[in-house]
Order: C-alpha cells, then structure tokens, then sequence
C-alpha cells in the first residue's frame, strides 16, 4: 500500500500569485519517493487538496501521476503541435516570446492551477516593467505573448489536458501603435548615394543596389535578402517574389516559402531598376570571377562578399546602422523603414491603395490601410479640391440657368 513520508509537510505563501503552498515528500504505488505541491487561496484548501489526494492514491496500486507543469506542456505543445506547421523563424519567435515573458511567472505552476485573475496581474506587470532593463515593453509584445500563451492553452483544452483556457478569461492590453518612421525621397537617395561610398570594395556597390531596390519595390527584408537572379525578369520589367531568408538559431540561413499566399507576387519595376540591374549582375560576375573559388555561388543578388547569404544582424550592426548615422537619419529608423517608405509615397502621391496592398504582398486592403493610416489625411485633400470643383462648377451652373 502507499504510504507517506514522515512529517507532515511544509506551507509557505507565494506573495506574487497570493496563494498557500502545501509542499510534502510521499511514496507512490511503486515506493518511489515523490514531492508535491497543492495550492489553495487558504492554508485549509491547500490542506485538502493533499488529504483527497492521499485517500486516491492509498486506493491505487497504479503509479500516480505527475503535475503537468505549465513548462512541461509548452515544450510538448510546441514541438509537437506548433512546429510542424509554421515556418522555422516564426517558430524561433514563438519560443522565445514563451520563454522571456510566460516562463519566468508560470513555468513550475501546475497547468490545471492557472489563475486568470494571476495572468492578468502578470500581463500588466510586462506593461509596467516586463523588459530585462525592468521597463516595460510594448503592448503589442506582451499581445503578442499573450496570444501564444492561449494558443497553447487551447491546444491542452482539445487534447484533454485542461478543463477551459484561463487567458480567455483576460484582457490584452490596448494596442499602441508606433510611430513609423520613413524616409522623404530626398533621403533615400542620399542613403543610396552614401553607401557607395562604404570603404569596401563589395559592400559599397551591393549595399547601394539593395537599398534602392527595396525602396523602390517595398520588399520584405527576408524577400530582397533571398532574391535569386531568376527571380527577375529584366526583359518584362519584374521581380517575381518566391521565397524569403531567414536566420534561425542554430540552423543558419534558411529559405523558406513566402509570408501569406498573397506575399507570392509580382513586382513591376522601373526602368531606372532595370538598368541598374542589368550593370550590377555583369559588375557582380566580374567580382565573383576575380576571387574563384572563394565566392560561392548561390545565385543569390544581394550577398556577402564570399556569396554567402547576408546575417540580417551582421548586416544592420556592421553597414547599415553606422550608414543611417552618417547620413544623419532620424533615430528609430530601420531597414523595414525602407518598405513602409516605399508605401508611404505611393499613397501620397494618390495611387490607389489596392496597388500598395498588392505590391506590398499584404494579405488584405485592411492591413494596408490599418498601418499607413497616418497617410489618410493627406488622401482626403484630393478629394476635397474634387468636391469644392464639382460643386462650384455646379453652383455656377445653377445660377447661370436661373438668370
């Protein structure tokens, strides 16, 4: 028969969930020495939650259980359920979200213990000072946490690990948007201009081509970093976006399929992107050809000076950063700044929003016009000079009938 440990067991409060713990040493059915936790809002319900559980193990001769921690079932979640069907990067960003801001307060809870009211307190204290410098970090972070979390939780309530999902039972934090920072075209060509002047003999002319070419098209960094030369069609004035490149933990550069089905797309370019890629892929051949086998060939248009890939760290610490402050560009300006300038001046110069969507391989109008919403104001002015025209004319009109 199983029987107890000698002792009677431990309390102690845990002030951050303001819950009792009953901690105890037990032997099991097989007289292997255990140790369990029981929680309760009072020492008493801590209490009786280890006496019903001894009068059901005391019944059984099977092995009892262990508590399925909250960390022990993220990682089943997530390698079994999550990571077959999501992309390596996104998977990568999954975790690490689970591991800095859900781990940390809920990782040793048992799953079935999850309190909502706790998961609330723990979501607005990431607001306040969730970041590793005790700042807060931004509510799209902590949604973003929040939204993984409950996905997971959701996977347990289908697999019958858990009764209902508690952060449904939460509040997200309200969205506050970033400013975005972009780029005037002045600047962009100042940008374009100054990176040819990079003291390297590849990283100049290639830097120079790839920043012009994302500001000219609004590509992902991922989908200009993994642009291959069959890609383009120089003859028909287009990119043909096919894939993008990621850097995952462990793996390296890795290519995968593009964001949304509506990130496949098509790119018309401007002359002006023709010619100068028509001069960089012979100049690009000529520089591979000059170091033989020290240049691997990939294909690739936008690489490192051995042909490798480009390290989106490397490559923003290394060149672009040090560019933006030689050029003196605003601070907070990235180089996915580059695609949302690319947007930000195709709207205001009045190009219908449907083309931005489909250039910038955004899933639906929506999205398109929920991110550059900070443009709207300058569309309405058309449309008023357009109103004040059709109702002068016709006020003119009016009056001259009357007369």
């Amino acid at each position: 028969m199983s029987k107890r440990s000698s002792g009677e067991g431990t309390f102690y409060h845990d002030d951050k969930r303001n819950l009792w713990i009953f901690q105890i040493m037990y032997y099991d059915a097989e007289n292997h020495r255990r140790r369990q936790k029981f929680t309760g809002k009072t020492r008493r319900i801590a209490r009786d939650k280890w006496e019903t559980f001894k009068e059901q193990l005391e019944k059984s001769k099977e092995p009892v259980q262990e508590v399925l921690t909250v960390a022990d079932w993220l990682h089943e979640c997530m390698t079994t359920m999550v990571k077959p069907r999501i992309r390596a990067r996104t998977y990568e960003k999954y975790v690490s979200s689970l591991k800095n801001y859900v781990l940390p307060a809920f990782g040793k809870t048992a799953l079935n213990e999850l309190d909502a009211t706790a998961l609330q307190r723990h979501f607005n204290r990431l607001l306040s000072h969730g970041g590793l410098k005790g700042t807060g970090i931004s509510s799209s972070t902590v949604r973003a946490a929040r939204r993984y979390f409950s996905m997971c939780l959701d996977e347990a309530v289908r697999a019958g690990k858990l009764e209902s999902n508690p952060v449904k039972r939460t509040r997200p934090p309200k969205l506050v948007k970033k400013e975005i920072v972009v780029l005037t075209n002045t600047e962009v060509d100042r940008l374009i201009d100054a990176a040819l002047e990079i003291d390297h003999p590849y990283m100049g002319r290639m830097m120079s081509e790839l920043i012009a070419l994302t500001a000219h098209t609004g590509l992902r960094q991922g989908e200009v970093f993994g642009l291959k030369w069959e890609d383009i069609d120089l003859d028909q004035a287009a990119l043909h976006v096919r894939r993008s490149l990621a850097h995952v933990v462990g793996k390296g550069a890795v290519f995968q399929a593009p964001k949304t089905m509506k990130s496949r797309r098509n790119v018309a370019l401007m002359p002006k992107d023709v010619e100068q890629l028509r001069s960089y892929q012979v100049w690009q051949k000529e520089y591979a050809e000059s170091l033989g086998n020290m240049f691997h060939w990939h294909n690739l248009i936008f690489t490192s000076p051995f042909g490798e890939p480009l390290s989106p760290t490397n490559f923003t610490r290394r060149y672009f950063q040090p560019l933006l402050k030689k050029c003196n560009i605003r601070e907070g300006f990235t180089f996915h700044g580059l695609r949302h300038t690319h947007a930000t001046l195709l709207l205001q110069q009045g190009v219908n929003p449907k083309v931005v969507q489909e250039r910038l391989g955004h899933s639906s109008i929506k999205v398109t016009m929920d991110t550059y919403s900070h443009v709207l104001p300058d569309m309405q002015r058309p449309a008023i000079d357009a109103l004040n025209k059709i109702f002068r004319e016709g006020y003119a009109a009016m009056a001259s009938s009357i007369s």
